[in-house]
């Protein structure tokens, strides 16, 4: 199996799109890299989420997080308050900026998920879904 091909192509692939994305919402103009992306989807797509949610994700050291999320506070992106349930617990949520930068992000990924799969069928791409599940999947559970 030619690993080095594999790797080259995963590696070409994850750092075409990351760049296409961050280009397509001017990414580099926000001060925003591929961490702060991923953090604003955790965020959307997490009831309730706190900086312990996106450290848990992503596997980033509480640190690292507290940072980041610190610049997402600044650049006006997101807001955090404290639960009702628990005040010692702070909920991060979009602001109104935030909202609008989050869309732009979810359109700009659903033209270049149609550039990337542009000549491939459905079933290509679910196989190829398939294949990168198990691959992440091997990964993170240190398969050999």
């Amino acid at each position: 199996m030619p690993q080095t091909s594999l790797s080259s192509a995963l590696f070409t692939l994850a750092q075409s799109y990351r760049v296409t994305v961050r280009e397509a919402i001017n990414a580099n103009e926000l001060g925003l890299n591929a961490l702060h992306v991923r953090c604003l989807h955790i965020i959307a797509e997490t009831q309730h989420c706190t900086a312990n949610d996106i450290v848990t994700k992503t596997g980033r050291d509480k640190a690292q997080i507290a940072r980041l999320v610190k610049e997402l506070i600044k650049l006006e992106l997101v807001s955090k308050c404290a639960d009702e349930n628990d005040k010692r617990c702070l909920i991060l949520s979009f602001t109104d900026q935030g909202n609008a930068l989050f869309s732009r992000l979810e359109v700009a990924e659903q033209e270049v998920d149609a550039k990337l799969c542009h000549g491939l069928t459905d079933q290509q791409v679910r196989d190829f879904i398939a294949i990168a599940t198990t691959m992440i999947e091997n990964i993170n559970h240190n398969t050999p």
